[in-house]
């Protein structure tokens, strides 16, 4: 009995083996509902890039069609600090950067922005939009105009 299941152990790793000799990557098909998540050094959610559409763009970037950027506290909570839609973006998951020319909506609790032609840094945690800026705040100005 115990032959048997080595013997079945053997021929199902070799075609198995023999499966993935004859298998390519092609980098011009578009991965369909794409999901990129990165980690803090303690093993806490730091973000989650999502998107409709990814196809390989070059070594370490992503075009993303429909991203949905979910950036996390980095907390063991796993609250969802800030959120970023854009239709289109590049992603450079190697130093965790998003841009984009097309149009951006930024979301959390103390303000919703958008604009076009914007860029994400996630280690400054700092976004930039550059053309059609609208921002509204969620806070209390006292005193703005004094």
């Amino acid at each position: 009995m115990v032959s048997r299941f080595i013997l079945c152990f053997a021929c199902l790793t070799g075609a198995t083996a023999a499966l993935a000799a004859g298998t390519e990557i092609a980098t011009d098909q578009p991965i369909i509902n794409f999901r990129l998540p990165e980690f803090t050094p303690e093993g806490n959610r730091a973000w989650l890039v999502r998107g409709s559409e990814a196809r390989y763009a070059t070594e370490g970037q992503i075009n993303i069609t429909g991203l949905n950027l979910s950036i996390f506290t980095g907390l063991p909570d796993g609250k969802v600090e800030t959120l970023i839609l854009s239709p289109a973006a590049l992603v450079r998951y190697t130093d965790m950067v998003a841009q984009g020319k097309d149009t951006i909506r930024v979301i959390n609790d103390r303000f919703d922005a958008t604009g076009t032609t914007w860029n994400y840094s996630h280690k400054e945690k700092k976004v930039s939009i550059a053309g059609n800026v609208r921002v509204v705040l969620h806070t209390e100005l006292k005193d703005l105009l004094k």
